[in-house]
C-alpha cells in the first residue's frame, strides 16, 4: 500500500505535554474558584521559581487556559516567579521571562509553548540546540520521527476518508495511547472542536487506527494530536482517494 504524505502544519503530534487539570471543570474547580470563569479573567498567583514543567501545572490549577508545550522544551529551563493578580496571559508570559521561550494563542483559551526566535531569545540553562526543536515536540530522534511521521499519514487517511472529520476548518486536541502491536488502546479529548458531531468523527478515526509498527520504547506517552485549522502559513489537502487505498 503507498503511504500519503502527511501535509504540513495541520497536525502537530508526538510528545506533547498537556497542562489542562480534568478535574478543575468539577469540585475542584469550584473549590479554587475556578469554575465558570471566563478565560482571560484576572486572577492571584503566588507561584515560586521553579521547574518550569512544575510551574505550568500550577498554574493550570489557576486558570482555565490549556496550555500545551513539547516535553523537550521544558527540559532543564526555570520560570520566573509570578506574584500578583494578573490574567492569564499576562502571568504565562511572566513565567516564561528567561526562559528562552513563548506563548502562542490559538485561542483565548488556549496556548502553545514555542522557542523564541533565536535573535530573540535571553540566555537559558538550557542547552542552546532546543532552540531548534520543531514545535512538534519529537526531537531529533530518527526513530521517533520515523514513527510520527507513519502515525501522521495514517491519521491523515483516516481523518480525509470521513467527510465530517476532515482537518483543516477545525482545532481540536486529543491524546492517544498506544500498545506495542501498533494499536490504539485509549483515546482521550483534550479540547473540543466546537461540534459534537465532527468530535465523534475525529475520535472514531482514532479508535479505528492500526499503525505499520510500534512506537519506539522511549517514545513518551499517551501521544498529544492537535489538528489545526489552516491559516497563518498553515495548508491542508486532502491525498488522492487511490493513494489511502
Amino acid at each position: 500500500m503507498t503511504r500519503s504524505r502527511a501535509p504540513t502544519g495541520v497536525v502537530a503530534l508526538v510528545a506533547w505535554l498537556v497542562f489542562v487539570v480534568p478535574c478543575l471543570r468539577g469540585a475542584l474547580a469550584q473549590e479554587a474558584g475556578v469554575a465558570g470563569r471566563p478565560p482571560g479573567s484576572v486572577a492571584h498567583f503566588a507561584l515560586r521559581a521553579q521547574p518550569l514543567a512544575k510551574a505550568l501545572q500550577d498554574f493550570a490549577r489557576l486558570t482555565e487556559l490549556l496550555v500545551l508545550a513539547p516535553a523537550p522544551l521544558l527540559d532543564g529551563r526555570t520560570s520566573a516567579p509570578v506574584q500578583g493578580d494578573f490574567a492569564p496571559r499576562d502571568a504565562l508570559e511572566r513565567m516564561l521571562a528567561g526562559t528562552g521561550l513563548r506563548a502562542e494563542f490559538a485561542r483565548p483559551d488556549e496556548a502553545i509553548i514555542v522557542a523564541q526566535p533565536a535573535a530573540d531569545a535571553a540566555p537559558s540553562a538550557a542547552d542552546a540546540s532546543d532552540a531548534a526543536l520543531p514545535i512538534d515536540g519529537i526531537g531529533e530522534s530518527g526513530e521517533r520521527r520515523a514513527f510520527a511521521g507513519m502515525l501522521q499519514a495514517h491519521l491523515i487517511d483516516a481523518l480525509c476518508a470521513q467527510p465530517a472529520a476532515v482537518p483543516g476548518s477545525y482545532r481540536l486536541v486529543a491524546q492517544v495511547r498506544i500498545d506495542n502491536r501498533g494499536t490504539v488502546v485509549a483515546v482521550n479529548m483534550v479540547a473540543s472542536s466546537g461540534s459534537a458531531a465532527r468530535d465523534a468523527a475525529v475520535l472514531h478515526a482514532l479508535r479505528a487506527l492500526k499503525l505499520d509498527d510500534a512506537p519506539p520504547a522511549d517514545l513518551p506517552q499517551p501521544v498529544t494530536i492537535l489538528l489545526r485549522p489552516e491559516g497563518n502559513g498553515v495548508h491542508f489537502r486532502c491525498p488522492p482517494a487511490a493513494s489511502r487505498g
